[in-house]
């Protein structure tokens, strides 16, 4: 009786969309749940090419002699080089995507350029070597869709208009 209620109120066309998601479910549902994994391998792939620019640029500060945990973001950024390339080389799947991004991007260093920022990197190594665990170092979904957003409306933020880096809660 609520079934026929429920088909009555959908009308015609959402009667036949009824029947034909019921006459194919195993099909849309694995396909959704394909796609699903999926953008979790993009999404877990952009973390872990995260996390290893973070501990390569952290391993480089712990390395120079002229840098330590004290050292300033800016000092630090203009002594080092972050291996945006080396990443790209290491990286275990060829597609990056964000959390809410409906399609991919193909791994390069413009991408993770565009996703990332070097202060933000920097700022992450940083508390690595002041003994954050690597598990909690995580890339910002909301400052990556920020730049993402500033990004396509042709937006160059200024310096001073950068988002800052997330705190997290030492330990």
């Amino acid at each position: 009786m609520i079934r026929s209620f429920l088909e009555m109120m959908m009308g015609e066309v959402g009667r036949q969309m009824l029947y034909f998601y019921e006459a194919n479910a195993c099909v849309i549902n694995s396909v959704i749940l394909t796609y699903g994994l999926f953008m979790f391998l993009c999404w877990n792939n952009l973390v872990r090419v995260y996390r290893y620019l973070v501990v390569e640029v952290a391993k480089t500060i712990h390395l120079d002699e002229d840098l330590g945990r004290k050292s300033t973001n800016k000092r630090v950024r203009d002594t080092i080089e972050i291996p945006w390339q080396q990443a790209v080389e290491i990286a275990p799947f060829p597609l990056v995507g964000h959390v809410g991004a409906l399609l991919p991007k193909r791994m390069s260093v413009e991408t993770l350029q565009l996703y990332f920022d070097e202060k933000e990197i920097v700022d992450r190594a940083m508390k690595l070597l002041k003994g954050t665990h690597i598990k909690a170092i995580a890339p910002s979904s909301k400052h990556i869709g920020e730049r993402l957003r500033n990004h396509r409306l042709g937006k160059q933020l200024e310096p001073e208009n950068q988002p800052e880096a997330e705190t997290l809660p030492d330990e």
